[in-house]
């Protein structure tokens, strides 16, 4: 079930609106509409005579219809008995009304696209099972691959991820790792661990494929297994290296879905307080400086999971400034602190790249971030656009001076560290501004222009825009200014799940819902999206359908995203061709499902495969409507009691 509240813009919040909610239900889900007395007579009298069931009598709006004449925000939303609030990646599915109605009708009818969906269900939880490999419960390192191998994944972790969440001290851990590798039974458990998981986040970036997926799976089974066993691990700055690691790449792997992520850096974030990271040595017991300076890193580090996972779930992050006064890291090299050091070194000055430079560039905007983080989460969130505007004010000024710092920095950095700390801000524009990018007032126009801007220069960053023959794909990815793509963090939003992929996601929303309102705008007044943007927007649209099968071939079972957007740009460019839409619709739908069912039945190895009439009882039984086929957006909602790690 979906639904959501829509609510009014207040123009002034010392009036007190009596409003009347009303449930309206589709095959797809429930939409709570929530009127102002200024859009209804008598608000008692609009909710008695508008049906729970729209089909009830024909004459009434449909979900679609008012969702298609939105005129405030909405601020919360539930998928299959999960809350969420406005920043999650689910919200895009209402800008693309005309792609709900067609899958609504098709969900009812039951027919041949649903049964290609559920084909794939099927033969995606066969290469789940495929993937499995064998474990000894207490075991761990077996399946590390050979040195040179190893080595390359370590150093794929090393020159990405840790540049930007400080969690290991690199030649403390390199001095381990040799130990390791010259006597594999002489360095604890916990090592081998934590040795694991940076092999794992090293392959999300390791090639096209991330072939090395059912390795990452292992070695993240065998962490939760070690943390679960070993409580009293958790209680040190390895335990909690550990569960950073852990956080970091159950997301990256979607081995845990967001709310079950954000529920499990709940943990993380507790652990941590116990233990006092919070707080700045300083305040603390006098401590040796290596162990201050590591807690300062690592607190560092946890607020910004806590915040990414946040976002991701659409969930409140639970900690506000005033819980903290952990002071960010000291601009300094890894190589200027070990355990043995006496005295703090002195720190070097801002425009000199550390180890630490990006985490304390990024941390300049964690309070600004928070905020964000916690606006649409609110039970009553501040609805006065002038709120927003502010905060958009203060964000894009962070933007500015975090990517001032960066381009300043010598040596310089690389392009994957510029692009994935501008990608950290970039989110919080559409965390922000989102709600009111279905809205047509112009009193709105910011929030959809800010999200515009950020989701193109997003996509010029991270989809496949191979060279094309078409010379106007050229000279509009000529004149965008964007020179090349970064390997690595092509690799990651391809690879990768949660965060890296739902960016991406609402991303491709964003310039769908723009293009269909320029298509829209245009129809009888010129040939439609004739303009340079629409021609750009159309291309990009067509390369994250390049990018949503490539995250397929890549490993990811789940085909939502491929055929929802083939959904869409088969609707969109219909409009733009004067064609008429349903048909092509159907025939997109239908068309990108018997692709990624050929997909992944060549992944699955013929191995598995359901025929037609072998697989519907299965998603039948006891399910309702679109939750049969894990209801497309909804499909990152499992049951809370799925979950196989505890803490």
């Amino acid at each position: 079930m979906l639904w959501a509240t829509q609510s009014a813009n207040r123009q002034d919040s010392r009036t007190p609106q009596r409003r009347a909610s009303v449930w309206h239900s589709s095959n797809l889900g429930s939409v709570l509409v929530t009127t102002s007395p200024e859009s209804a007579r008598d608000g008692a009298a609009t909710a008695a005579s508008i049906p729970r069931d729209p089909d009830a009598e024909p004459g009434n709006k449909s979900v679609f219809d008012y969702l298609s004449e939105l005129s405030a925000p909405l601020t919360m939303l539930t998928v299959k008995s999960r809350y969420a609030s406005a920043s999650h990646w689910v919200y895009t599915a209402v800008w693309t009304v005309p792609a709900l109605r067609w899958l609504d009708q098709e969900t009812a009818k039951q027919g041949e696209f649903w049964q290609q969906l559920c084909q794939c269900k099927a033969i995606g939880e066969n290469i789940k099972l495929q993937r499995l490999l064998v474990r000894i419960p207490g075991q761990y390192g077996s399946h590390i691959p050979d040195r040179a191998t190893a080595d390359r994944l370590l150093g794929n972790y090393l020159r990405t991820f840790e540049t930007v969440y400080r969690i290991i001290h690199v030649p403390t851990f390199k001095r381990e790792h040799e130990a390791f590798m010259q006597d594999p039974g002489n360095v604890s458990s916990g090592f081998i661990i934590r040795y694991q998981l940076c092999l794992a986040l090293g392959a999300t970036v390791y090639d096209d494929t991330f072939s090395f997926r059912s390795h990452a799976l292992q070695w993240i089974h065998e962490a939760q297994e070690w943390l679960t066993a070993s409580e009293k691990s958790r209680a040190s700055i390895p335990g909690i290296q550990a569960m950073c690691l852990l956080q970091l790449i159950q997301q990256a792997t979607e081995s845990l879905y967001g709310d079950r992520v954000w529920i499990l850096c709940g943990n993380l974030h507790r652990a941590s307080m116990c233990l006092g990271f919070h707080r700045d040595p300083a305040k603390l017991p006098a401590m040796p400086p290596f162990q201050a300076e590591m807690r300062r890193r690592l607190w560092a580090t946890i607020l910004e999971l806590v915040l990414d996972a946040s976002l991701e779930a659409g969930q409140p992050p639970l900690i506000t400034p005033d819980d903290f006064d952990c002071a960010l890291p000291s601009n300094l090299d890894d190589d200027q602190l070990s355990p043995d050091t006496t005295s703090l070194p002195e720190a070097k000055d801002g425009g000199v790249y550390t180890d630490s430079s990006l985490q304390i560039a990024l941390g300049r905007s964690r309070d600004l971030r928070l905020a964000i983080a916690n606006h649409w989460c609110k039970i009553k969130p501040e609805t006065d656009y002038s709120q927003i505007l502010h905060l958009g004010s203060r964000l894009s000024t962070a933007r500015r001076a975090l990517m001032k710092t960066l381009h300043a920095m010598l040596p310089p950095i690389s392009q994957f560290q510029l692009q994935y700390c501008d990608v950290v801000l970039m989110r919080y524009v559409f965390a922000l501004h989102m709600p009111y990018v279905p809205l047509s007032s112009p009193a709105f126009c910011h929030s959809r222009n800010a999200c515009v801007d950020a989701a193109l220069q997003l996509s010029y960053m991270t989809l496949p825009l191979s060279a094309s023959e078409e010379p106007l794909a050229e000279a509009i990815r000529a004149a965008s200014g964007f020179r090349e793509q970064c390997r690595d963090m092509s690799r990651l939003v391809t690879c990768g799940s949660g965060s890296f992929r739902s960016v991406q996601h609402i991303a491709t929303s964003i310039i769908a819902a723009d293009l269909a309102r320029t298509v829209a705008a245009d129809r009888g007044l010129s040939p439609s999206g004739s303009g340079l943007r629409a021609a750009e927007e159309r291309w990009l649209l067509r390369a994250s359908l390049e990018w949503a099968e490539q995250r397929i071939r890549a490993g990811q079972e789940n085909v939502k995203d491929y055929v929802y957007f083939a959904v869409i740009v088969a609707g969109i460019e219909a409009g733009m061709e004067g064609d008429e839409k349903e048909g092509a619709m159907a025939r997109g739908g239908r068309d990108a499902a018997q692709r990624a069912l050929e997909i992944l039945t060549a992944m699955a190895g013929g191995r598995g495969v359901p025929g037609p009439g072998e697989f519907q009882a299965a998603y039948t039984a006891g399910e309702g409507e679109l939750d049969m086929i894990g209801s497309f957006w909804a499909s990152d909602f499992p049951d809370l009691g799925d979950t196989s790690t505890t803490f």
